[in-house]
């Protein structure tokens, strides 16, 4: 059981590496809305983003939509 957890240790860092790296680049998507006068929210992005994740997730596709969902709310609120 140590072993696993330790790999989930490992996913976990690197998921939190990545969200650092997907925040930052919604921020940059943020001040360029704000330059343009364009509104945060994007339905169709987000559409996009929720199908994508049907398309590839061939395990968890419901908890994985929920968890991007999540981390789309975080991003409105970043940008």
């Amino acid at each position: 059981m140590q072993e696993i957890r330790k790999q989930i240790t490992d996913i976990d860092n690197e998921i939190i590496k990545l969200l650092e790296q997907r925040f930052e680049l919604c921020k940059r998507v943020g001040e360029i809305k704000r330059a343009n006068n364009l509104p945060i929210l994007d339905e169709k992005r987000e559409q996009e983003v929720l199908a994508g994740i049907e398309s590839t997730a061939t395990k968890y596709g419901e908890e994985i939509k929920t968890v991007f969902a999540e981390i789309m709310q975080q991003a409105k609120n970043i940008e």
